[in-house]
This record gives C-alpha cells, structure tokens and sequence, in this order.
C-alpha cells in the first residue's frame, strides 16, 4: 500500500501544478494545455528542473530563476494540497470493503470501470481545488470550469442511475455513499431520489442565502457551486457537506475578526469552505459518520 501511496500522491502533484496554470492563466484567458510553462513575471519559459511540483519551489528559494521575482505560496501549497487529497482519496477507496489489490491487479471490464469511477472522483477533487483558490484570490467562481463540470458530473450521474436499475454493477450503489454503509441513519431512499433531493436542497439553502442577505453573506456563484455538489454528492453526503462548511467558514471568520483581520462589515470568500466540506465527506465521510455514530450510542 505504501508504495502506491507514494504514487497516488506524486500523480497529485503533478495534476497540482497543471491546476496551478488553469488558475493563472485564466484571468489572461491564454489556454492551459497550449504553448509552454513560463514565469508570471517576465515570461521567461521554464526549465524542466523549474517545473518540478513542490521541489522545484523550495531548490529556488520561492523566485523566478531568470528575474528574481518572488514566487507566490499558492504553487506549492495547490502541489502538495492536491497530492495530499488524492491520497486521502485513495484511501477512502481502499476502505471500501470490496476493493483489493487483487480485484484492481485483475485487468477485467469490472476493474476498469471502478478505476473510471475512481478518476472521476479525482476529477471533482481538481476541480473543487481549482474553483477555491480562484475564488479566494478574485472573489469571483470560475465558470468557465465549473459549468462544464457541472454538466458532465450531472450526465455521469444519469448514467449510474440507469446501471445502478439494471443491476449493471454490484459495487456502484456503495461506491455513490461516501458516508459509508451506515448512511442508513438517514433514511432509505432510491439512488434518483437521492441525487436529485441532494441538487435542490444545497442549491436551495444557498441561493436563499444569497437572495436574503443580497449576496452580502455569500452570492450566486456559491449558489451553483452548491449545485454542482448536490450532483456530486446527493443526499446524505451534501448535508454533512454543507454542515462542515458552514462550520469551518464560522471558525475562521471568528479567528479573523480576534485578530482584527477582517471586520463584520468584510467579505469571506465561501466557495472554499463549501469545497473542504465537500472535499472532507469525500475523503473521510465514513469515517466521521462512525465516530458520530460511536459517541451518540
């Protein structure tokens, strides 16, 4: 398990740093995937040893090698992050009682289709990466990712929808509860149920909030984040989801205004708080239902 790891998290940090040049180069509407890595200062392109994720931050010191010019904390904070998320992804994954190595060594329709839905998660994880870091340095959701991404995910779903009726896969009703076998606490519903329940009360809940508070609170790009989660997530998950993110943004905006950081009258971005919550149901969900469960009974 180690060694795949070490694997999973090196792959995570390589799509962090691709994530890093979505993020930049979205305000100079240049494409990601097009022309070569250069440095947000001068310009000047970058050499392999430059482009090493997290390495190559700390071998220069935090500055561009050509100009000197300080590099900003988010590369190697996204790098690690990512690689740190898909890690604890994978192990979420692994927790899964019928995943073994043996199962995913085997290369079958069955095994290849599991490691489709496993990418697909990572998928949700860079894109929730994304949409935070963007929105807590502008202020603003980045459409131009989010509702491509909201319009496969809700397709994708459909489709699980539709095996999950044809009995198509065994594994593909447990592989869609993060919260694992014990989401039963809350209540039994079918899979469309679920999904769709899940759409109109995180998009519900946070487009009233937006409306109430005139977008003072938190705004609409939040509002189709939410939605975006519902897909992703259904219900239970996106409750648990949004009970974290509401409890995290509190805590924090609590620590800014003791340290006289922010005011009451001050805007906190939201979209990051929405994304951990998200992010942390994803990875740890299972786990935080169980020792709820533990401390209730």
């Amino acid at each position: 398990m180690f060694p795949s790891t070490i694997l999973v998290f090196i792959f995570g940090t390589i799509i962090g740093s691709f994530l890093n040049v979505v993020i930049d180069r979205a305000d100079m509407k240049e494409s990601p995937v097009k022309g070569y890595s250069f440095c947000p200062y001068c310009r000047k392109r970058l050499a392999w040893w430059e482009l090493i994720p997290v390495l190559s931050f700390f071998l220069l010191k935090g500055k561009c090698f050509s100009c000197k010019h300080k590099l900003s904390w988010q590369y190697p904070l996204v790098e690690t992050g990512t690689g740190l998320f898909f890690v604890f992804l994978f192990w979420r994954f692994l927790r899964f009682p019928f995943i073994n190595f043996s199962l995913l060594q085997n290369i079958t329709f069955e095994s290849l289709f599991i490691y489709l839905i496993f990418f697909i998660w990572l998928y949700w994880v860079a894109v929730l990466i994304i949409i935070s870091v963007y929105d807590f340095k502008k202020y603003l959701i980045l459409n131009e990712v989010l509702v491509p991404a909201i319009i496969f995910s809700f397709f994708w779903k459909i489709i699980l929808g539709f095996l999950i009726q044809k009995d198509f896969f065994y594994f593909i009703p447990y592989l869609n509860h993060f919260l694992g076998e014990k989401n039963f606490i809350f209540g039994y519903y079918s899979y469309f149920i679920c999904m769709f329940f899940g759409i109109i009360f995180a998009f519900g809940i946070i487009s009233f909030l937006a409306w109430i508070t005139k977008e003072k609170a938190m705004g609409w790009g939040d509002a189709i984040l939410a939605l975006f989660l519902g897909i992703i997530l259904g219900w239970p998950e996106v409750l648990v989801a949004l009970i974290i993110a509401f409890l995290s943004g509190g805590v924090v905006a609590l620590i800014l205004l003791f340290l006289k950081r922010k005011t009451m009258k001050s805007y906190l971005p939201f979209a990051p708080f929405l994304s951990f919550g998200a992010l942390t149901v994803m990875c740890f969900g299972d786990i935080i239902l169980e020792k709820y469960l533990a401390i209730l009974f």
